[in-house]
C-alpha cells in the first residue's frame, strides 16, 4: 500500500469513527434511567410549603428514588403563597433552562401554563385537577401536559364516606373543620360530601348566608363547624381549643390539615377523640396513629410515589414522546383518589407499602412500561389504565 493510500484508509476510518459517535450521542430517548452518562433533563417542582409533610414525601420520592434511577435533575421552588411569588418562581425555573415544571402549586395556574407555553416549557399539574371551564381553555396547549390528582367527585367521595363512617359506628357529636370552605374547591366538595352523608341521617341542614358553611339540626345529631386558618393572631387554636373541649364531642371531621392544627390540642383537652381527615401517608400521620392515645383514626390519604405518573408524562414529553401521554391529541385529565386507612394496624400496613424509597408504590420497572423509551408499545390508554389502577390493592398487585 503506498503511503497516499494508507493516509486515505486512515482518513476515513477516522471519519467513520466520527459519524459513529455523533449517531450514538443522538439516541436521545434510549438513555430513560440507564446512566449513559447523557445530559441531564432539568425539571422544575413548584411546592406550596416546604415544611409540609406531604411535600416532604413527595420531595424524599423523586430525589431519593426517580433522581437515582432517571437521568434527571430536579430544582425545587420555595414556599408559594401567592401568585406573584409562582410567577417569580417560574421565571427562575425558565433561566435556568429547565425543560419541563411539574407543579404542587395553585395559585394562577392558567398564568402559569401561558408562561410555559411563551417559554416553550412543558407544565403538569402534579397532584390536583383543574375545572371543567380551566381545562377548557388549556386542553389544547400542546406545552400543557395534564392533571394526575382526585377529581372534585372523588373529593365529595372522600367527605360523605368519613362522615358516612362515624354515623355507622353511633356517633352522635361531631366537630366538622371546613378548612377554606367555600373558596377552595376541594375542601367546599369534601364538606359538601359530609352534609350529604348527615343529611341522609336524618339531619336538617340550612345554607349559610354567602356561600359560607351552614347550620345542622335534626336526627339526634349535634354538629359544630368550624371554618379559616390559622394566623398570628392565635384566635383559631384557641377557638379549636373550646370547640375541643365540648363535653359531649365524639368526633372531629376535617376537609384538610387534620393532625397539623388539631392533633397535640386533641391530646390535650380530649384524648377519647376520633379524629378523620384527608392528608397523606406521612412520617407525621404515622406518629399520630401510633401515639398513645392516638392522635388520628381515619385517614383518606396520598401516597408518597403517587406523584410517579406524572413524572413519567412529563419525561416523555421533555423526550419528545408527547404523543404517547396525550388524549386524543389534547391534555390529559385523569383521576386518582386516595387510600383509606381506619385505626393503627391498617395505617401501618398501608404506611409500609407508601413511604418505602427503596421499594417506592410506584418503582422505576413500574414506570418504565409506560415511559416511551423503554416501552416502544406505550400508549394513552395503556398510561390511563396505569393511572387509574391506584387502589392500595392494585398497587399491592404490582408487588406482587
Amino acid at each position: 500500500m503506498t503511503k497516499h493510500m494508507l493516509k486515505r484508509s486512515m482518513f476515513l476510518l477516522l471519519s467513520l469513527l466520527l459519524v459513529a459517535g455523533v449517531l450514538a450521542g443522538c439516541g436521545g430517548n434510549s438513555e430513560a434511567g440507564e446512566g449513559s452518562g447523557g445530559k441531564k433533563i432539568k425539571l422544575g417542582v413548584l411546592i406550596y410549603d416546604a415544611t409540609d409533610s406531604e411535600v416532604v414525601a413527595f420531595k424524599n420520592y423523586y430525589e431519593k428514588y426517580i433522581a437515582k434511577n432517571y437521568n434527571v435533575e430536579f430544582t425545587y421552588s420555595d414556599t408559594i403563597n401567592t401568585a406573584e411569588q409562582e410567577k417569580a418562581a417560574i421565571e427562575n425555573f425558565i433561566s435556568q433552562r429547565i425543560k419541563g415544571i411539574i407543579s404542587f402549586s395553585n395559585q394562577d395556574r392558567l398564568a402559569s401554563i401561558a408562561m410555559c407555553e411563551e417559554a416553550q416549557v412543558y407544565y403538569a399539574v402534579g397532584a390536583g385537577t383543574l375545572s371543567d371551564e380551566q381545562y377548557e381553555q388549556v386542553k389544547d396547549n400542546k406545552y400543557y401536559v395534564g392533571s394526575i390528582g382526585p377529581s372534585l367527585d372523588n373529593e365529595e367521595q372522600v367527605g360523605y364516606d368519613m362522615a358516612k363512617y362515624y354515623i355507622g359506628q353511633g356517633a352522635k357529636n361531631f366537630l366538622l373543620y371546613t378548612g377554606g370552605y367555600p373558596f377552595v374547591s376541594m375542601h367546599k366538595k369534601r364538606t359538601d360530601g359530609m352534609i350529604k352523608a348527615f343529611q341522609e341521617a336524618g339531619v336538617t341542614y340550612a345554607e349559610g348566608s354567602n356561600g359560607n358553611i351552614g347550620t345542622f339540626s335534626g336526627g339526634g345529631f349535634t354538629i359544630d363547624t368550624m371554618t379559616g386558618f390559622p394566623d398570628d393572631s392565635g384566635a383559631f387554636y384557641g377557638t379549636a381549643g373550646q370547640k375541643l373541649g365540648a363535653s359531649n364531642l365524639e368526633v372531629v371531621i376535617t376537609a384538610a390539615l387534620g393532625v397539623e392544627l388539631f392533633g397535640t390540642s386533641i391530646s390535650q383537652t380530649n384524648p377519647n377523640l376520633k379524629l378523620a381527615t384527608v392528608s397523606s401517608f406521612t412520617d407525621a400521620y404515622k406518629s399520630a396513629f401510633n401515639a398513645e392515645p392516638p392522635q388520628a383514626d381515619y385517614l383518606a390519604g396520598k401516597f408518597a410515589s403517587s406523584i410517579g405518573p406524572i413524572f413519567a408524562a412529563v419525561y416523555n414529553a421533555v423526550n419528545g414522546d408527547i404523543d404517547s401521554v396525550r388524549d386524543n391529541g389534547q391534555a390529559f385529565r385523569l383521576a386518582q383518589g386516595y387510600w383509606t386507612a381506619i385505626g393503627k394496624e391498617q395505617f401501618n400496613e398501608r404506611f409500609e407499602l407508601s413511604n418505602n424509597v427503596e421499594t417506592p408504590a410506584y418503582s422505576k420497572k413500574d414506570l418504565d412500561t409506560v415511559i416511551k423509551a423503554t416501552n416502544g408499545d406505550t400508549d394513552f390508554e395503556s398510561f390511563k389504565q396505569f393511572v387509574e389502577a391506584y387502589t392500595y390493592e392494585d398497587i399491592q398487585k404490582l408487588h406482587q
